[in-house]
């Protein structure tokens, strides 16, 4: 069985090295959209950041950055629901078990803040969030 030995490390916009971070696996995570939309769209991800209630996380696995997650509670549309806006683990790191511990260690986050419903809008990874999670919160 894999080390699940998984960390959470939060991505402030005051560190260099983790908007760097973020980037870079943002960029490999878009690499399908042209140059300006893609690098239009993580800005508006960064700028976001400081926003209550609203996190841009990154998964570190065994000293290495997997993956990341852009996640928010609703206080507008639908109070209290948790959203992840965007998941991503780099490819060659699948279908190990970091995918649904990182998506754990978000849910926990987002229950300790009274979040009862996470939504996510997932198309390609169908199959990962079908059989991979379990989305009963109660």
């Amino acid at each position: 069985m894999l080390d699940m030995e998984l960390e959470l490390v939060s991505v402030a916009k005051e560190d260099a090295n983790k908007i760097s971070t973020f980037l870079r696996l943002g960029r490999d995570y878009l690499k399908d959209l042209a140059f300006e939309e893609r690098e239009s769209f993580l800005q508006s991800i960064l700028a976001r950041q400081g926003e209550l209630d609203r996190w841009l996380l990154l998964l570190k696995h065994q000293n290495e950055y997997v993956g990341f997650a852009h996640v928010k509670i609703d206080k507008n549309e639908r109070p209290g629901w948790g959203f992840i806006l965007e998941f991503y683990i780099v490819p060659a790191k699948r279908k190990m078990g970091l995918g649904r511990g990182f998506y754990n260690l978000i849910e926990d986050m987002l229950k300790s803040r009274g979040v009862k419903d996470i939504w996510l809008l997932a198309t390609k990874a169908i199959p990962f969030w079908h059989f991979g999670v379990h989305l009963d919160l109660d």
